[in-house]
Formats: structure tokens, sequence, C-alpha cells
């Protein structure tokens, strides 16, 4: 009993610890920033937008670009403004790229909610982290021969159905976006390019988990392990991947497990079928391309 009278103690101080530390943190981080308004309910409108407030770091802001952080004035996602964003910088491999890979690991949702609320500076944009992403899949999946193995030898079409493959991996993408317009476009009051943002953050998290999944093969040998990897991940790849999407969800529209499990519920079961309905139609088009070949 003596002995649990100190560790008792010792768990409450770290946890005290701990509060305080992200006590301090928070208070790092004025109110209006999106970071902070990302954590509250704070309406997505063009009122929001059009206060004289720079949304990445929350300083006041009298002209069209923050005089503290030096990000331009946020406004309203539109179609067109997500192509000005992606390419008006082109540098991919930097210290923000890294930060914004492995916060995703753990909160799309919540990027997506920061990001779309004008915390634009702070974060990568989406499309670059999902180009980056999808590269580097298709490299890892060109050294693994993951698509082709346990074939003895490729016909001209299996070529064709092998190239074609390598991009099915980004149909999920379109899934989340169908599925989330469709039970949550009432949510939040997102407009149609903001719930795309969200469908590419998680596409980005989905798409590196493939990746990941295929580096062992690289060290192995893939000949060998190839074909026995691509059964096994057909077990683990889809749950992780509707754990994903249940996640960024619940931090993007503010929902709970249990007051809102029937909307998340909805919107799986939408993604889960989506994707299959999309892989299906995808795989006939491929069907179709490699007969002509």
């Amino acid at each position: 009993m003596a002995s649990s009278a100190p560790s008792t103690r010792h768990a409450g101080l770290r946890q005290r610890l701990r509060q305080t530390t992200r006590d301090m943190l928070h208070g790092l981080v004025p109110p209006a920033s999106a970071v902070r308004l990302a954590q509250t309910d704070a309406p997505v409108d063009d009122a929001h937008f059009a206060a004289p407030v720079c949304r990445n770091c929350g300083a006041p802001r009298a002209t069209p670009h923050c005089g503290a952080c030096g990000q331009k004035a946020a406004a309203r996602f539109s179609l067109r403004d997500v192509w000005q964003e992606v390419w008006q910088s082109r540098r991919l491999f930097e210290l923000p790229f890294l930060h914004a890979a492995l916060r995703l690991a753990r909160a799309p949702g919540q990027v997506a909610r920061e990001y779309v609320l004008g915390a634009r500076k702070r974060h990568v944009h989406p499309l670059k982290l999902l180009l980056v992403a999808v590269a580097a899949l298709v490299v890892l999946l060109d050294r693994t021969g993951y698509l082709t193995a346990g074939q003895t030898e490729l016909s001209g079409q299996m070529q064709v159905v092998a190239s074609w493959a390598r991009w099915s991996f980004s149909l999920g993408l379109l899934a989340v976006l169908a599925a989330t317009w469709t039970v949550l476009r009432r949510r939040g009051g997102y407009n149609p390019v903001e719930h795309l943002v969200l469908a590419v953050y998680v596409q980005f998290v989905v798409i590196a988990a493939n990746a990941l999944n295929l580096l062992p093969l690289l060290v192995l040998d893939a000949a060998r392990w190839a074909v026995p990897w691509r059964q096994a991940a057909s077990w683990y790849m889809t749950p992780l991947e509707l754990l994903v999407v249940a996640v960024a969800c619940r931090q993007f529209f503010h929902l709970r497990w249990r007051r809102d499990g029937w909307r998340i519920a909805a919107v799986l079961a939408l993604f889960f079928l989506g994707k299959k309905v999309l892989l299906l139609a995808y795989g006939r088009l491929v069907y179709h391309v490699a007969l002509a070949h």
C-alpha cells in the first residue's frame, strides 16, 4: 500500500504537468486564429472571412497581407481558388510538409477544418500533399511489383491493366466527397469545395498508409512475399481506411461518437459502397482499354 501512494502522486503530478503544458501552448494561439476556431462550432460563412483578422495567426489585419505572419487575407474556397493556391508555391520537400504529414496521421479532420477556416500558411495545400503521396505510391508499386506479383508472364493487355490499376487508389477521394456531401452537407455550412478539401486530406492519409504498407517489400524478397502481403493487406487496409474516414468526419464536422454515431455510420456505409461502385466502373473502363490494345 505504501508503494502505491507515491506512484499515485507521481501520476497525478504528470497529469497536471501535461495539462499545464497544453494550457500554455493553447494560450499562445490567439482566439481569432483558425487553429482555435477549429476547436469550436464557429460558422463557415462570408462574415467569418470578411472580418479584419488574419485567420492564420489571429492578429488584426488592415492590409491584404498580415503584418505578423505574412499570409494573404483568406477567402472562402471556390474551385478556382484551389487550383490557384496549389500552383502558387512549388516547394514540396520542406519542413512544413513533414510536419503536416505527421499531424494528419492523427488529426486529418482537424487540419482540414483549420485550413478551411483560414489557417492557410500554417498547413501545406492538400493537393500538393496528395500529388506527392500518389507519386510515392506509384514508385513503390513499380519497384515492388505489387500489382503484378504472381503473374508468370504478362501479355500486352495485362501490362495495360497493371499500368491503369496503379491509379485506382485515388478513387477513394470521390467516395469520401460523395459520402460526406450526401450525409453531412447541412452540418457546419460547408460548401462542396470545402468538402473536397476534407476528402483530399483524407485521401492523402489513406494513400500514405498504403505506401507505408509497401515499404517492407523493398527489403524483403518481393517476388516471394508480394502475393501473401497483398492477400493479408486486403484484411486490414479497408478497416484502416474506414477508421481514417470516421475520425476525419468526427473532427471536421464536430461530431460525437454517441450522439452522432448514426451519421458517422452512414458516411462509412456510403464511402464503402461508393468506392466499390467506382472501382467496378473503373475496372470496366480498364477492361475496354485493354481490349483496344
